[in-house]
Parts: structure tokens; C-alpha cells; sequence
């Protein structure tokens, strides 16, 4: 069958009825209320009540689904948990199946927009912890309904969950559920999933050869209700503290690298800016504890969706009013309110305004601290009643405790002894090593005589002090062996190329390079993912911009190992930011008729008094198609451009590539004689190596020849480049010519 979206453009509309009753509509191009994949939904002339789903390409096993679900309808809510049911099926004027009708959902917030800090504050302000604790049980409630009635969800996500101001909850997109024909036996499946919310046992399956259970389930429940509870924090996300790079979300799932579980083994520990595990009911401790540590072992032993909704209701019932803000919600089994503290921690941001604040709209600016209150005088102890306003005294010389000012202090033996050890272990430091010992022995004891105090800025001081000599003790090195400080044109010695083991880094094609671009389905999800990293990072009232930097992998989801910002975020925002993105979703874009990475730089700026961020013109923009425009290389600013570089990068192991090209030849393009070559955008860091992670095709006369010249890239080693005086990273483009030596 053809597109829909075409012939509905064709014929100026779509018109359907439905199956049962007869009723007729003409649905109405450019209305469209949203749009995914496989389908558009579409509001309903004269039926404010239902929407239409229209699939793009209605396929036999949706209609035998659905036909299945509205024979057996559910009640549509267990508790306050609500479905948002199929109730008929459509059919075009010749009959054929396209669709079906559905209640429509308005005034509800996806819960990722609840859960988000910064986008709670800015959209729903006064919705608290115990509301958060109310939307998880009702959201277990429909779970428990879904299982109890044979169905499984299978694409547990947070974009699929609505959320009202009481929280009540809506699951849409109900016709991806898994259904089962208990006449037939007839299975159909859920063919979709995402990464961070699929349990282990299901990471290197198909989804559309396997039949899921509500075990499975459970677990990317129980990641739902870890991040409403933890400010959107994703379970598995944590510090790393083993060697080489940290693992991805999906290899912290597969392994069951818990950060909270507190187990030795697991080398990642919680998120610094999370909210401690303590904060929690100690039974919700319990259960996630079940599903995320005895669940990886067994994943009978994770939590049925009953025992969630019956633990976060009695969890809500015991949480307590804290009596500085009627807005912090926190369980009586705490000493302190740790809502207040996390306020503190983030400088005023406070997670859970009060209704005053909200009110005189502080919740949407970032606070100015106040300056520290003066001790009044008569506060002071006796004998150091310190300058006021009306007598400051003149300002004598550098003084410490005592009364000693800087002229007394240069009176002191010790200091003059102390730098004259200084001046000569400077003088002899290319000589002898033992000079180093003699430096920061000397800056060790002016420090010591010098420190304010005797505690821990004394002992500070003098800690840098020994660095400065270490630092002295290098200068001298290199002074005395003749080394030259700024670019060279000396090599240094070589680094051994890479060895051809491992395989190269995943690369990706630059938009301009693809037959088909990129095409973003989730503005509001890519809008509340960037959100908190950009209000985190730009100061109130300032014009900023901020770009953001990723690869699309083939099925569309965002690579999160290919992350970057510029310019760089707090550590809050950062951190905060996890796997935000993780939900937001791509068509991907296609080369020679199949999907393949992609490298997308989004240009983002404020809107200012709409407080949403715009993709801004520049290297990538939705067009009205919805499909994103080819880049624009100067509009990356991440790291600077070769063109900028005082010194260029030279390639240092020219011998061992030109071998490598030779050895990485496609051979079907060498048996059939075929030459070409590759544009290649990188970027060399400062030790001189191709950043794994920076590898982009910018155009190529075949496939082949690109994954070729990847292969070659990532094994190039340079002098790197310098910019403004001092060593860069930099951006550069490279063509690899491939040819053939004629006999």
C-alpha cells in the first residue's frame, strides 16, 4: 500500500469511517496533532473527544491487533491509572483498513517533563514530591491492570506516559503494546524498545522475534519510578571510578552495575548532584534493590507493578510537610529535610519552589545570593573588635595574627634564608636533582613563615609551593637541554602507530554526505532534554548561544558515548543531563537506501519570553519537511579549526599509514579495479591523536572507501596543533585518495 501521507496530499485530505456505525470524516491536512514513524494522529471534525491514528502504512497485523484489543476493552483505569484504549476501527472510502479512532488526551504533561527539575519548575512549579510519589503508583496501577489482562507494554519509555496536575496518569500509543490471541495463540508482538529501559536478558534480542513477559516489564517500571522519585536520574547512571573510558548506560544494565547498591564489585558510584538513595521510603529502597540487584540474577524476583503501587501509596502517605516550605514533601524517617539542603547545594535552585516564590515568579530566575550578614560589633569577642564603617584604619602592609606587617616580616632571617635556598636551587635546577629538593624545601619554609594561620591554609600554601618548585625544576630542564617552548618543527619521537586490533571506532556520515537526512519526531523531548543544560549554563537575561553535538546511530537513538556541548556546562547541568537525550527520536538518516550514523551539530538559543529553546539557523535545522538541513562547518565551535592554528598538525607516522592504506584496500574495490576517495573531518587532540569519537565522512565516492579511510584516520598520529600560543585540540578535514599501482 501506498505512503497515506502522499495520497492524503493527493486527494487534499483523508476520509474515513468507522467500521461500526458507519460514521464518516474528512480528516483535515496541517491539522495534524502529532506525528512518529509508523503513524499521524489527527483531531477529529465534530468529535472533540477522539482523535484518528493513521498509519502511514497500514499493515494486516495492526488491523488483527487491534481488532483484538477493542473486542476485549479494558475498564481504562485501575486506581487513577488511565489507558487511552483503541475504540474503532478506520477505513478509507474503498474499504481498506488505514487506522482507528481513540479518546483523546489534552491538559497532561509527558512525566519526563515532571520529573526534569528545570522543566518542572517552568511548567508545573508546584508539583512536589508526594505528587511524584502519587503519579508512580497510578502509573504501577495501570501496569497491574495491562498484566493482570494478558498484555504486556514492551516499549516501556517515559515520552508514552501523560501526567495531569493531579497525578493522574495516561499511557498512549496503546496499539504497540504486546497482545495475546488467547483463542488463536496468535502473539503480536511489540517490534520497538529502547536501550536504557530493556532489562539484560533482552539486550541482544530482536524484539520482533521474541515474545517479552511482564518480568520484563517490571524493569523499565522500575526505572520510571527511580527517576520520578530521583529528579530524573537514570538508575544506572553514576561516577565511574575504574580505568579506561566508563561504560554506556546499556553495558551498566547488562552487567548490573548498580551504583547504589552499595556492593564493592560495582565500580560506579551515585551522581554526585542525585538526590541520596536515603532520601527514599526504606521499602521503595527495598524493592529497587530487588529489581535492579536480585532482578539482574532472577528476574522473577523484580517487583510486580502491585507491589509497587501498594509501596508508593504507603510511601506517600507518610511523607511530612517540612515547616521552612510547604512544598517539600520528605519521609518522616529522616532527621532533616533534604530538599532544603539540595536547594543549598544548588546555590537557591530550589527543586520544589514554594507557593510564595512561585507567585512572585522566583522560580524562573536564578537567585542572587545575599551577601553574609555583618556580625555587629558588640558580637565580637573581646579584645578584636574589628574597623567600622565610620573608622577603617589605613591599610599597613601585608599583616598576619599578631600585629607583624610585611617590613617586620623582611626583618626575619628565616625568610631571607628561605629564598636564597629558592634562588639557588633555580639557578642549579638543570644541574642536579637534588636542586628540586632544595627549591621546594625553601618555598615549603617562606611559605610556612608567611601563612595567615597554622592550620590548614599554612599547610595549603605550602603544598603549592612545592608544586612551583616542581614546576621551576621542569623550566630549568628545559632551559638547560636547549628545548625551544612554543611550536617546533623538531619531531619528537614517535608513537607507535595504533595496532590493527581492536576494529576502529564507529564513524558517521555528515548530513551533506547522506540521500536521505536526519528527521527529528520529538521537538518537545530534544527541547526538555537541552533545557536544564542550558538554563544551568547561561546566566539569567543574557543572549547566549550553546551548541550541541551528537551522532545518530542507524535505528535513530542518539549515541550518548558522542555527546558534547559548547560551551561547557556546570557540573550540575552535566551531570543532571545524564541520558536526557536518550528519549529523543530520529528518523535516521539513509545512504544507498539504508540507515547509517549520522553526526548532528544543533545550533541552540533562548527564545527569551516564550523560555523554550529554538534550533536556530545554522549547521542543523528541521525544514518544514521536518528534515534537517546538510551542515555548516564553520558553525563548529567545539573545538577550534585548523585554519585558526598558528602551527599546524603534521602527520608523524606518514610510513605506517601509507601501509595501512595498502592493508585496508576493500578488496572487492581492488579485484574490480575501482579508485576514489574520502573527505574526512576530524579532530586531533592535544597529544597529537584522532579523537575515536570526532570521526566524520564528510563525502565518499563509495561506501567501502569510507569505512576504509575511518580505519586509516583513527591510527594517525600528529604533532599536534598550536592556537593562541599554547597546544590545541583542532578540527580538520583530510581527503584520502585510494589508488591503484599499474604493472
Amino acid at each position: 500500500m501506498a505512503d497515506l501521507r502522499v495520497r492524503a496530499a493527493a486527494a487534499g485530505g483523508i476520509r474515513v469511517r468507522c467500521e461500526t456505525g458507519g460514521e464518516s470524516y474528512a480528516l483535515v491536512p496541517g491539522s495534524e496533532l502529532g506525528a512518529g514513524g509508523q503513524a499521524t494522529v489527527y483531531p477529529v471534525p465534530g468529535r472533540p473527544d477522539r482523535v484518528a491514528k493513521i498509519y502511514h502504512r497500514p499493515a494486516p497485523e495492526h488491523e488483527l491487533k487491534l481488532r483484538r484489543m477493542i473486542a476485549r476493552p479494558l475498564a481504562g483505569s485501575a486506581g487513577s491509572g488511565v489507558l487511552a484504549w483503541p475504540r474503532q476501527l478506520l477505513r478509507d472510502p474503498g474499504g481498506r483498513f488505514v487506522g482507528f479512532l481513540l479518546p483523546r488526551v489534552d491538559g497532561k504533561l509527558r512525566v519526563f517533563e515532571l520529573y526534569n527539575p528545570a522543566t518542572r519548575r517552568e511548567r508545573a512549579p508546584l508539583f512536589h514530591h508526594g505528587l511524584l510519589h502519587r503519579a508512580a503508583g497510578n502509573l504501577s496501577a495501570a501496569f497491574h491492570l495491562l498484566h493482570e489482562a494478558g498484555y504486556v507494554v514492551g516499549d516501556v519509555n517515559e515520552s508514552n506516559i501523560l501526567v495531569g496536575e493531579d497525578g493522574r496518569v495516561v499511557l498512549i500509543d496503546t496499539d504497540s503494546f504486546q497482545v495475546r490471541d488467547p483463542a488463536s495463540g496468535a502473539v503480536y508482538r511489540c517490534p520497538v524498545g529502547r536501550p536504557e529501559f530493556t532489562p539484560p536478558e533482552l539486550r541482544e534480542c530482536s524484539f520482533a522475534d521474541v515474545d517479552r513477559a511482564p518480568e520484563h516489564d517490571r524493569f523499565g517500571l522500575g526505572v520510571l519510578v527511580f527517576q520520578m522519585l530521583m529528579e530524573g536520574t537514570h538508575p544506572f547512571a553514576g561516577r565511574f571510578r575504574g580505568a579506561g573510558e566508563p561504560p554506556s548506560i546499556q553495558e551498566r544494565i547488562a552487567a548490573g552495575h548498580f551504583p547504589h547498591s552499595g556492593r564493592a564489585d560495582v565500580p560506579l558510584d551515585p551522581p554526585r548532584t542525585a538526590p541520596p538513595l536515603a532520601t527514599l521510603d526504606p521499602a521503595l529502597r527495598t524493592l529497587l534493590r530487588r529489581c535492579f540487584v536480585d532482578g539482574h540474577r532472577d528476574p522473577a524476583a523484580r517487583p510486580a507493578a502491585a507491589e509497587w503501587r501498594d509501596a508508593l501509596e504507603a510511601a506517600e502517605a507518610a511523607l511530612v510537610a517540612c515547616g521552612r516550605n510547604e512544598q517539600h514533601r520528605h519521609g518522616a524517617h529522616l532527621d532533616a529535610c533534604p530538599w532544603c539542603e539540595r536547594a543549598r547545594r544548588l546555590e537557591g535552585r530550589d527543586p520544589f519552589p514554594s507557593a510564595a516564590a512561585v507567585r512572585r515568579g522566583e522560580h524562573r530566575h536564578r537567585p542572587v545570593p545575599a551577601p553574609a550578614p555583618r556580625r555587629p560589633a558588640s558580637a565580637r569577642a573581646p579584645g578584636r573588635q574589628g574597623p567600622t564603617a565610620a573608622a577603617r584604619p589605613r591599610f599597613r602592609g601585608l599583616a598576619r595574627p599578631g600585629g607583624r606587617t610585611l617590613p617586620a616580616l623582611l626583618r626575619n632571617g628565616w625568610l631571607w634564608t628561605a629564598l636564597l635556598v629558592v634562588l639557588v636551587g633555580t639557578v642549579t635546577a638543570a644541574l642536579a636533582p637534588l636542586s628540586l629538593a632544595l627549591v621546594a624545601g625553601g618555598l615549603a619554609v617562606l611559605a610556612k613563615r608567611m601563612a595567615p594561620s597554622r592550620h590548614s591554609m599554612q599547610w595549603g600554601i605550602a603544598f603549592t609551593m612545592i608544586f612551583l618548585g616542581l614546576g621551576l625544576e621542569l623550566v630549568g630542564g628545559a632551559v638547560g637541554e636547549g628545548m625551544e617552548i612554543g611550536p617546533s618543527s623538531s619531531a619528537p619521537e614517535l608513537r607507535p602507530v595504533r595496532s590493527f586490533d581492536p576494529p576502529p571506532a564507529k564513524f558517521a556520515y555528515a548530513p551533506q554526505a547522506l540521500d536521505r537526512l536526519p528527521v527529528l519526531q520529538d521537538t518537545a523531548g530534544l527541547v526538555a532534554a537541552v533545557s536544564p543544560l542550558y538554563y544551568e549554563s547561561v546566566p539569567d537575561g543574557e543572549d547566549a548561544e550553546f551548541q550541541l553535538r551528537f551522532v545518530l546511530d542507524s535505528s535513530g537513538l542518539v549515541d550518548l558515548e558522542t555527546i558534547q556541548f559548547s560551551p561547557k556546562p556546570t557540573f550540575y547541568a552535566m551531570d543532571m543531563f545524564g541520558t536526557r537525550l536518550a528519549p529523543v527520536r530520529f528518523r535516521p538518516g539513509e545512504l544507498n537506501g539504508r540507515p547509517v550514523r549520522t553526526e548532528m551539530r544543533v545550533p541552540l538559543r533562548d527564545a527569551g519570553d516564550t523560555m523554550s529553546i529554538l534550533l536556530d539557523q545554522g549547521s542543523w535545522n528541521p525544514g518544514p519537511d521536518g528534515a534537517a538541513r546538510p551542515a555548516d562547518p564553520e558553525l563548529d565551535w567545539l573545538v577550534p579549526d585548523v585554519a585558526d592554528a598558528e602551527a599546524r598538525p603534521e602527520l608523524l607516522n606518514a610510513d605506517e599509514v601509507q601501509g595501512l592504506l595498502a592493508e585496508t584496500y576493500p578488496p572487492a574495490l581492488r579485484d574490480a579495479g575501482i579508485t576514489g576517495q574520502a573527505v574526512m573531518s576530524f579532530v586531533i587532540d592535544e597529544e597529537g591523536t584522532v579523537d575515536r569519537r570526532s570521526i566524520v565522512v564528510v563525502s565518499a565516492t563509495h561506501e567501502g572507501f569510507a569505512q576504509a579511510s575511518a580505519s586509516v584516520v583513527w591510527r594517525m598520529q600528529f604533532r599536534p596543533a598550536w592556537v593562541v600560543n599554547r597546544i590545541s585540540a583542532v578540527r580538520m578535514q583530510m581527503p584520502i585518495t585510494w589508488t591503484l599501482e599499474r604493472d
